[in-house]
């Protein structure tokens, strides 16, 4: 019990609780990976809006709902998609292999892998430190 306590220890299950969950958020952002980068595109029709971009922020985010091959799905709005949402009853995404993940035509995800590499490194940072103790 005193090693998990110890600066060491605590490195240690630091370290490896990084690693762990930049592995499987990794995993989680292949299928957004999938969608962005070989997914096909899909015309989905918009069902609702149940919160205007207008009253949206930072603890309650907007997001719409649309059907796809007879499932309901809802997905974020983004910005620049809230008027195009309010005029239009479609929309254009991408949907990976499998369908289940939709994404915008042009959503990217270098913020999304930036945190998961940092997250590893400071995983292995943290472990090599407990080495040195």
């Amino acid at each position: 019990m005193y090693q998990l306590l110890s600066e060491k220890g605590i490195y240690k299950m630091g370290g490896i609780l990084l690693i762990l969950i930049s592995i499987s958020t990794s995993f989680n952002s292949y299928k957004k990976y999938d969608a962005i980068f070989y997914g096909r595109d899909v015309i989905v029709p918009v069902l609702d809006i149940p919160i205007s971009c207008k009253s949206s922020n930072k603890s309650v985010k907007a997001y719409f709902t649309f059907i796809y091959n007879g499932i309901e799905y809802s997905k974020n709005i983004k910005g620049e998609y809230c008027g195009l949402l309010e005029r239009n009853k479609t929309v254009k995404l991408k949907i990976n292999s499998d369908n289940s993940v939709f994404v915008y035509p042009n959503e990217k995800m270098t913020m999304q892998i930036i945190s998961i590499v940092i997250l590893f490194i400071i995983g292995i940072l943290f472990l090599l430190k407990q080495n040195e103790i």
